[in-house]
């Protein structure tokens, strides 16, 4: 008899993000859209114990074996989802795990080097081998989101000031 095998991408795809969530400070909140556009996960950040409107998107990539080249770990990525992720509001964190190493790797979208040509469909972003997910201080990018959320708030605020004048 023949049944439905469930495809070796799922298993995969489910121990990236349990090992995500692993590595997530415990009083932050994550959160799986319903519709997956480039967004696996919401994150809602916890600053000394209190909510105060800051969150991040994270970009989830897997994969059975390394894909390395001069200390950096590869990844494709299609425009389509760069050109989304870009234009979004918020910070967004790309996160690609290696199974055969247990570990993970991630880089800031802010970092990623664009695409040389923007009607291609795919291109290669390049994750620090340096940046372990086991070895990631949240502080750090809490104190990037902040920033970045602050710098937008500071300019829609200036700009509603002006419409009142």
């Amino acid at each position: 008899m023949q049944y439905p095998e469930r495809h070796n991408n799922h298993t995969l795809e489910q121990k990236s993000e349990t090992y995500f969530l692993q590595h997530l400070p415990q009083d932050w909140t994550a959160t799986t859209p319903k519709k997956d556009y480039g967004q696996d996960l919401n994150l809602e950040i916890c600053e000394e114990g209190q909510y105060r409107g800051l969150d991040l998107i994270v970009q989830l990539k897997s994969s059975a074996t390394s894909g390395t080249l001069n200390e950096t770990e590869r990844q494709q990525l299609k425009v389509s989802t760069y050109n989304y992720l870009w234009d979004n509001l918020r910070v967004v964190l790309m996160v690609k795990f290696i199974e055969d190493e247990n570990e993970a790797y991630w880089i800031l979208l802010k970092d990623v080097t664009p695409p040389a040509n923007p009607d291609q469909e795919n291109f290669t972003i390049y994750f620090p081998r340096q940046n372990k997910l086991s070895e990631i201080n949240w502080d750090e990018i809490t104190s990037y989101v902040r920033r970045v959320t602050d710098k937008k708030l500071a300019a829609m605020r200036v700009e509603q000031k002006q419409n009142e004048n």
